[in-house]
């Protein structure tokens, strides 16, 4: 994927973690799909994916989050 850059793998004998960060630098608003550079801040998701040879994988994400543009719209952040 390439919006996503892997950071780390770590494995232990129950569990694969695996550490991603967004390299976005833009995005469109879900509402009105303006593009945004408008940088706010970053946010940590944890999904939950199926499992690799009887161990637990998990996705840890930073993703960024975005200002929308658009003042008519009622999406403040994305």
């Amino acid at each position: 994927m390439d919006s996503l850059q892997l950071i780390t793998v770590n494995e232990d004998e129950h569990a694969i973690v695996i550490h991603l960060k967004s390299i976005t630098s833009a995005c469109g608003c879900p509402n009105c799909q303006i593009v945004s550079t408008n940088y706010h801040g970053t946010h940590r998701r944890t999904v939950q994916d199926l499992p690799i040879l009887g161990k637990n994988v998990q996705l840890k994400i930073t993703t960024h989050e975005y200002r929308c543009l658009n003042s008519a719209c009622f999406v403040s952040t994305f």
